[in-house]
């Protein structure tokens, strides 16, 4: 079983490669998924059909090239804690306009499975490429 770095650094190294299966094959059924008030996408979704569905479904249907390129994970291996901190690419297809946004995701990883997940986003800085 992977550790939780190595368990999140899979995550985004499968979506550079545009592996979705992969992106998620380590995720609980039942993860709990935030995202940051603010955000077009704000709430807490739970289960991976509601994440899917509501958040990666949403992506997939309104941006072009989007993905989280991570610059620096941090792991407390004793808790399963992970923070990435990131920056947001892609374009957001009804403007055409390309995002460059630093976010940070807060995950949660127990025995190998990611339980959670919370995003930190400069929202107002990322709804620019969406208006």
């Amino acid at each position: 079983m992977a550790n939780a770095h190595d368990t999140i650094a899979a995550h985004y190294a499968a979506g550079a490669a545009g592996d979705v299966p992969s992106m998620f094959k380590d995720f609980s059924d039942d993860i709990v998924w935030k995202e940051s008030d603010g955000s077009t996408y704000a709430g807490t979704y739970r289960g991976m059909a509601e994440v899917g569905a509501k958040i990666f479904g949403r992506i997939n249907d309104e941006w072009d090239g989007f993905g989280a390129v991570p610059d620096f994970l941090f792991a407390d291996e004793a808790t399963g804690k992970v923070a990435a901190v990131c920056t947001y690419v892609g374009t957001f297809k009804k403007t055409g306009k390309p995002q460059n946004v630093r976010v940070v995701h807060l995950w949660t990883v127990k025995d190998g499975k990611v339980v959670a997940f919370e995003q930190v986003c400069d929202t107002a800085e990322q709804s620019k490429s969406m208006s």
